[in-house]
């Protein structure tokens, strides 16, 4: 009788220590930071918004464009917003005096883990625009239009 009172003590104690270790795991699981992927080519469609304005016409976000500027990002038709890294190839994207509320196709390089495109040329009004050496700006030089 002894033995089975052990072993019944042993299991018990042995299916505890385990659902214990179990539960530490899915804690541990749900705590820890999120798979981050390769950057990859992408060419990604939308519409070129003021990031703060449009948040605060579709979700009343407390966004001061007026006071701190309109800096502009890729809402695509899904309603995603995309950002663009800052460099030469994003300024007059992020500027967006040139081309907001168009509708862009955007070609570069998307960083998923920060939801961000390194630009690399984009298509606006059927025409693409990459970056130019000569005029050491991102304009229509290299665009099969500019050269009719």
């Amino acid at each position: 009788m002894r033995i089975h009172t052990l072993t019944g003590l042993f299991l018990v104690v042995a299916l505890t220590t385990a659902g214990l270790f179990a539960q530490q795991k899915q804690d541990e699981s749900k705590n820890a930071t999120p798979t981050i992927t390769k950057p990859e080519h992408v060419d990604i469609s939308g519409t070129l918004v003021c990031l703060g304005c449009s948040l605060k016409k579709s979700e009343g976000a407390r966004s001061a464009c007026s006071v701190y500027g309109h800096e502009h990002a890729l809402k695509t038709d899904a309603g995603q917003y995309v950002n663009f890294l800052e460099n030469q190839y994003s300024a007059d994207l992020i500027k967006g005096d040139k081309y907001a509320n168009k509708k862009l196709s955007i070609h570069g390089i998307l960083h998923s883990s920060a939801n961000l495109v390194d630009v690399e040329s984009f298509t606006v009004d059927g025409s693409m625009v990459t970056w130019c050496d000569g005029h050491k700006a991102m304009d229509l030089c290299g665009s099969a239009a500019s050269k009719k």
